[in-house]
């Protein structure tokens, strides 16, 4: 059975969003990896846009998407130290 955690990004009172925990170390990692890029990349698009051709509400928008990304991201990032944590824990003293 699945091990699901749900995500800090949820704004909602019941989570709709879940990490499954038991997913595959390399799983994880490129889900980490998609979400810190996609915002990394968001925010170069923001250093490049011109103040005078934005609308109110563009840099709030753009924030919002990027801290939803990172969020979900080290969300994934957690995950992973969880099971490396759990692993040197069951490791055998020598």
């Amino acid at each position: 059975m699945s091990n699901f955690r749900p995500l800090q990004s949820n704004l909602t009172e019941v989570p709709v969003l879940y990490l499954n925990l038991d997913a595959p170390v390399r799983d994880l990692y490129e889900c980490a990896i998609q979400r810190i890029k996609a915002a990394r990349d968001l925010s170069h698009s923001l250093t490049c846009m011109s103040i005078g051709n934005t609308c109110d509400r563009d840099l709030q928008h753009f924030a919002s998407a990027s801290y939803l990304l990172l969020q979900d991201g080290c969300d994934a990032l957690d995950a992973m130290q969880g099971r490396f944590t759990d692993r040197a824990r069951s490791a055998p003293v020598s």
